[in-house]
């Protein structure tokens, strides 16, 4: 990636978007990090100059507001001109609950950020982009995408945008902009660490749901990231893609081999 890259992350102040943000500060992009915590989104903001962004700005939003979203995009045309990259990574989580007991308060603050947060984002930038000829759009998906997880806000949001990044990656192709997404499995992230500190959650169990027996870093889901949103992914567009060492894949296997078991047959 040139060094005249820029990269603007919204959700970036902390998690896998701060992670993202300081990713492509390492290699030489602009950066412009938004979030609604400003003491959070500052110090996102120098710590990417240190780690080598030639300059990084926050600019406060609130992504469920669409004038926040156009005030951003005229910050950024202002400073560095219009966007080589935008992440999408601001969102809401929940916790676990049946769908017939879903507050309907809670399910539209979800959708507001979740999913129109990023259809804002999307839209916003995706009008300049298509005006410049280029671009690359990267969504933050979720295990949610693919999986009907027992969170009946959140869940249909991330299919939602799974959907979105499809839709959005035909029609703007032809424009030269590129439109896709990961889908980060158990993240370490700070939010995870202070629940298995406090034993709201089992650090063992977690990893044995996974292929390789791990959790997902923020950094792993920022190399992810990086990859779709440079040059050696150019050929690639409408992509969901996972990054949940092997949580997709080891549930089903697991839950098959329950009912039908492999049994080794002796050599003859």
């Amino acid at each position: 990636m040139a060094d005249e890259c820029t990269a603007v992350v919204i959700g970036g102040t902390s998690g896998i978007g701060k992670a993202i943000a300081l990713r492509f500060a390492e290699n030489g992009a602009r950066v412009v990090i938004a979030g609604r915590d400003a003491g959070r989104g500052e110090e996102t903001a120098a710590a990417c100059r240190a780690a080598g962004a030639p300059a990084a700005l926050f600019v406060e939003t609130d992504v469920s507001q669409a004038a926040a979203v156009e005030e951003l995009a005229r910050r950024v045309e202002g400073a560095f001109g219009t966007p080589h990259v935008l992440v999408n990574s601001a969102g809401i989580l929940q916790s676990g609950k049946h769908v017939l007991d879903q507050d309907l308060d809670e399910d539209e603050r979800l959708w507001r950020v979740n999913y129109r947060g990023t259809l804002l984002g999307c839209q916003v930038f995706g009008r300049l982009m298509s005006d410049a000829g280029r671009g690359a759009i990267l969504n933050v998906g979720s295990l949610a995408s693919f999986a009907p997880l027992s969170l009946p806000a959140y869940t249909p949001g991330k299919h939602a945008v799974l959907a979105l990044t499809q839709i959005l990656a035909a029609e703007l192709g032809p424009h030269g902009v590129r439109v896709n997404a990961v889908a980060p499995g158990y993240t370490l992230s700070e939010g995870l660490k202070a629940k298995i500190a406090k034993g709201e959650r089992n650090p063992e169990a977690i990893q044995r749901t996974t292929a390789l027996r791990r959790f997902v870093e923020p950094r792993d889901v920022a190399e992810a990231a990086l990859f779709l949103c440079s040059q050696r992914a150019a050929a690639i567009t409408g992509v969901t893609l996972p990054v949940d060492a092997g949580w997709l894949v080891q549930a089903p296997y697991a839950q098959y081999l329950q009912g039908n078991p492999i049994r080794h047959t002796p050599a003859s």
